[in-house]
């Protein structure tokens, strides 16, 4: 086992999961249900993020060559996507629900119901969308054998697993903190989405088109209006 690309892989997953920078943006979409449905519905949504991942981390390369995607283009379409759900989390609108009042006669009917209506954005492509299933790809790619698969693994349902403790849980923090701030943090949040959904679309266009981002920059040119303020 590589324990250098375990714990490479670690800390990346960390990284792009951002579970503390998840709460405001689970908070409005869970705030007004009960604390059963909330744990439900967390585990629903972890499970499932967890198998689309674990699909991508260790076949990755079959889903690639079935589907002939190179990674390039994925990144682009990936981003297109996240770059969507970041305008409408500095709207508001993502985390707004037509309806929010379910109804069952067990609580894990309501929570289905609830799931049903968070799948997108939460799931896809919040936590299981290009930023994470491009680094299970990458990492899953260097693997070198069955055993670096085997910690890869384990190392990402330990962190959905995180990340199921603070959304199920997440109720301790709302009692301690306005919900206005979670409303700001959820609009700031969306302008770091949207920077890191330009990042991934502008990482695929360059490599589709190597030229493309070769050319000189305005910032580079020292007869730009930048370039003459500084000394």
């Amino acid at each position: 086992m590589s324990w250098d690309l375990n714990i490479n892989f670690a800390l990346a997953m960390l990284a792009i999961a951002n579970p503390i920078g998840l709460v405001p943006f689970w908070s409005e979409l869970m705030s007004d249900t009960s604390r059963k449905v909330r744990k439900q519905v967390a585990l629903l949504t972890t499970l499932s993020a967890t198998a689309i991942l674990l699909l991508f981390l260790n076949g990755s390369q079959m889903v690639m060559r079935f589907f002939s995607i190179d990674i390039p283009v994925f990144k682009v379409a990936g981003g297109l996507l996240l770059l969507q759900t970041a305008f409408s989390m500095v709207k508001g609108q993502a985390t707004r629900l037509d309806e929010r009042d379910e109804e069952g006669e067990t609580y894990f009917e309501i929570s289905k119901k609830r799931f049903r209506k968070v799948i997108v954005p939460l799931v896809v492509p919040m936590l299981s969308g290009p930023g994470t299933i491009t680094t299970v790809v990458l990492y899953g790619s260097r693997a070198s054998n069955m055993m670096d698969n085997v910690g890869m693994s384990v190392i990402l349902v330990g962190t959905m697993f995180l990340l199921f403790l603070i959304f199920a849980f997440s109720h301790f923090l709302e009692k301690n903190i306005d919900n206005l701030v979670f409303v700001v943090m959820t609009r700031i949040l969306g302008i770091i989405v949207a920077a890191i959904a330009m990042q991934f679309m502008l990482e695929g266009l360059g490599a589709i088109f190597p030229n493309w981002l070769e050319g000189q920059s305005t910032f580079d040119d020292p007869n730009s209006y930048g370039a003459k303020d500084n000394p």
